[in-house]
């Protein structure tokens, strides 16, 4: 229940405190950026700590509900009723929500009931950054669940399966939204991914399931791409003239058992929607996949590509077909980094190429400056790799 007036320990409780109380000095900013960090049940506690904070909750612009963490509720049943009043509370008052959060860990499946109701009461409270963090089963209807033209950023985490409805994922009722993130989530009951207005697009270690059609990906004005399909059937991208930067990570074996008998298998999945991206990461799982390879017999040139950072998978077969293919479509790469048999950042063996425009294969960029091969061990694998280089008249010349 939320307090109805101070209690009257308060006052008591503040005497025995020695010294002055810096803190209730600072000004409000400063105490609403402290509140940003607290869940709200705490929020509201602070109301007995001086007659500075006895309001100050009531006017926090971030609300963090909390539950299944160490020193939190064990689940949502145990917050439904102060939810409930804190966010009607919100409501009635008018004051806006910059931050709305629920992290509401392992609960039972009709816990989750309210969560639909309490998603619409912080968009009617104006909210512009909404997480949901749910490791249960919401129950959500099948119909546009974000209307607001007030949210500007949406983070979804740990959506479990058979959890999101078909038009979960249809922003259209979201004019402002620019920033979407999505981790660890199962996506396979969407039936696409749609916003007009998204800048920021942010899909992590995800699920796509298995069904018939793909799921499209329309954001005609997206810069930022972090695509990562854990297992499923990969989605497919729409056009992206906008496109700046493209992080792309395949995990998924679907398109070696269902590809051939796609209703889109004679158009691009991914590299067509990339075609205008200026800086790019190709990462496959597995060099058995050949949705990339596939791709690239109906993409059309990477015209704007500056920027290419390519694993493994590239480099086989032993022709080098796909990496040459890819470099030939690209005409004004600039930098180009093969991350070779290495599964982190940090490389043991780094391998600094020397690039000559006017001695360089007319199949390549001639605008192409920097070449870096980065591995875990030098071994003939890599050897290979370099041989290729060489025929291009892509010579190394220091290994560190």
């Amino acid at each position: 229940m939320l307090p109805r007036k101070t209690p009257k320990i308060a006052s008591a409780a503040a005497a025995l405190v020695e010294g002055p109380d810096h803190i209730s000095n600072l000004p409000d900013g400063a105490l609403q950026h402290i509140l940003s960090f607290l869940p709200a049940q705490g929020v509201v506690r602070t109301c007995v700590l001086a007659k500075r904070w006895r309001h100050m909750w009531k006017s926090t612009t971030v609300l963090r509900f909390v539950c299944g963490g160490i020193q939190e509720p064990k689940s949502m049943k145990e917050i439904q009723d102060f939810v409930d009043q804190l966010l009607r509370l919100r409501i009635r008052e008018g004051t806006p929500l910059d931050t709305c959060e629920f992290r509401l860990g392992e609960n039972d499946d009709n816990d989750m009931s309210r969560l639909d109701l309490w998603i619409h009461i912080a968009l009617q409270c104006k909210v512009r950054v909404l997480q949901l963090n749910c490791a249960g089963t919401p129950r959500f209807h099948n119909h546009p669940i974000f209307i607001s033209q007030y949210l500007k950023k949406l983070e979804l985490q740990g959506f479990d399966d058979n959890v999101v409805p078909s038009r979960l994922l249809d922003f259209s009722c979201c004019p402002n939204l620019e920033d979407l993130e999505i981790v660890d989530c199962y996506l396979g009951g969407a039936l696409l991914i749609s916003s007009q207005s998204l800048k920021c697009l942010t899909i992590e270690d995800c699920f796509f399931g298995y069904d018939d059609c793909r799921m499209p990906i329309c954001a005609p004005n997206l810069v930022s791409l972090w695509l990562e399909v854990r297992d499923g059937r990969t989605p497919s991208l729409q056009r992206m003239p906008t496109l700046l930067t493209a992080f792309i990570k395949i995990h998924s074996y679907d398109d070696l058992v269902t590809l051939d008998s796609d209703d889109d298998s004679n158009q691009s999945i991914l590299l067509q929607g990339l075609s205008e991206v200026q800086n790019l990461v190709l990462i496959s799982h597995d060099t058995d996949m050949f949705i990339f390879r596939r791709d690239l017999k109906f993409c059309s040139s990477f015209n704007k590509l500056k920027s290419l950072l390519l694993d493994e998978y590239w480099c086989e077969p032993a022709d080098f077909s796909a990496l040459a293919c890819l470099l030939k479509l690209s005409p004004v790469l600039e930098k180009l980094t093969l991350q070779l048999y290495s599964k982190g950042p940090e490389h043991n063996v780094e391998i600094k190429l020397s690039c000559k425009p006017l001695e360089m294969s007319a199949a390549i960029s001639q605008h192409l400056k920097t070449v870096e091969v980065r591995c875990e061990v030098y071994d003939e694998r890599v050897r290979n790799v370099l041989t290729f280089l060489s025929k291009l008249n892509i010579l190394w010349f220091q290994i560190i």
